[in-house]
């Protein structure tokens, strides 16, 4: 099999658990905007007005190797039961979420300006975390299929109970790699274009 098919049939074998991923980001990206929102105002108080959100400086290279490394981290340990791959879209969206109302209580119009921040670098950077996760939870399908077919009388040794759950796993390592290029397109994005992009179109809105 081409790498392009493999990679073409990672996708649409595992288009249900991608979705259902999304779906689980999008609902708790927007659950924890809604409970958070009144938790800002106290916590707005303590922080110094900013004009920009997200202007750390940070290169694409610090971006990416820490997306990068944590989505490694997540999938090596998602062999425990696939926990941290559901862990990490829980979190992710918790934490990228929690800016939102942050940055509408410091600023005008601000959680609108996140969004539209979060926008251009967002779509691949999520999705990379989403085919992470979607990754991590085929390595552990992969380990629980070559165990149970290692023990079956119907498999002969190691090697026979690897050719029959083999692909799974090199599914896995296919999405994994789709994430990583995902992660070296948002990188560059969301250091050099994200925020004049949100700024010009604040000021297209009559926002600004």
């Amino acid at each position: 099999m081409q790498l392009k098919d493999l990679f073409v049939e990672s996708i649409k074998d595992n288009k249900k658990l991608i979705i259902g991923l999304y779906v689980l980001f999008i609902a708790v990206f927007i659950a924890s905007w809604i409970l958070a929102s009144p938790q800002m105002q106290s916590v707005a108080g303590d922080i110094t007005p900013l004009n920009n959100p997200q202007n750390t400086g940070v290169g694409p290279l610090e971006l990416f190797i820490q997306n990068a490394g944590g989505g490694i981290m997540t999938y090596l340990a998602s062999v425990f039961f696939a926990i941290p791959a559901i862990v990490m879209v829980i979190y992710n969206a918790v934490n990228i979420s929690l800016i939102g109302p942050l940055f509408d209580t410091i600023l005008p119009n601000g959680g609108i300006m996140f969004i539209l921040y979060l926008i251009p670098h967002g779509i691949f950077e999520i999705t990379a975390t989403i085919l992470q996760s979607t990754a991590g939870i085929l390595l552990f399908k992969f380990i629980w299929k070559f165990i149970k077919a290692w023990r079956s009388s119907d498999t002969d040794g190691a090697g026979d109970a690897y050719e029959k759950t083999k692909k799974i796993l090199l599914q896995s390592l296919a999405l994994m790699v789709i994430a990583t290029v995902l992660l070296i397109i948002a990188a560059p994005i969301e250091a050099y274009f994200s925020l004049p992009v949100s700024q010009f179109l604040m000021g297209v809105l009559g926002l600004s």
